[in-house]
């Protein structure tokens, strides 16, 4: 990715699919509107996103948790936090103290029914080669958050095909 460009979002429908406006020229692919989403499906995909991006860019995951969390019901898949909506901003915030400098870069998101899925590049300061993360959401009928799943994979130091990780 180019410099500037780690921070944009491409919302993205049904597949994931890299708009050439954040492709690099050596894997660019065709841009997919976001007009066959529903009102629903585009407000759930730009809840999922700001999520991540107020509770590991701006640092202020109570807020974030608070306005697009659920509650009531937030079933956790992740092994190291537990299920409910405190537990999400205790983990997040433990994580943030021991790396003040954690930013979250997205790259794609892919929205189908009730479920986001966003891919991004988690870095624990600008020295890390990063983490390659995945964020599955599911939401209720409401527009919150009511499950969360996610995947992880460290950016390698030798790729043996030259292909981005994300």
């Amino acid at each position: 990715m180019a410099p500037g460009r780690d921070a944009a979002v491409a919302l993205v429908a049904g597949t994931v699919i890299v708009p050439s406006a954040l492709a690099t020229p050596e894997h660019d692919t065709p841009t997919r509107s976001t007009s066959r989403l529903s009102v629903q499906e585009l407000r759930n995909q730009k809840a999922a996103v700001a999520l991540l991006d107020q509770a590991f860019n701006q640092h202020r995951p109570g807020k974030a948790a608070e306005k697009y969390i659920s509650a009531g019901t937030y079933i956790q898949h992740n092994p190291n936090f537990g299920n409910g909506r405190d537990a999400f901003v205790t983990g997040v915030t433990g994580y943030l103290q021991q790396f003040p400098d954690a930013s979250l870069a997205f790259k794609r998101t892919v929205t189908q029914g009730d479920l986001v899925v966003v891919q991004g590049l988690a870095k624990t300061s600008a020295e890390d080669r990063g983490t390659v993360e995945v964020d599955t959401f599911r939401f209720d009928r409401h527009g919150r958050i009511v499950e969360h799943w996610d995947a992880l994979q460290a950016v390698a130091e030798k790729n043996a095909n030259g292909n981005p990780q994300v």
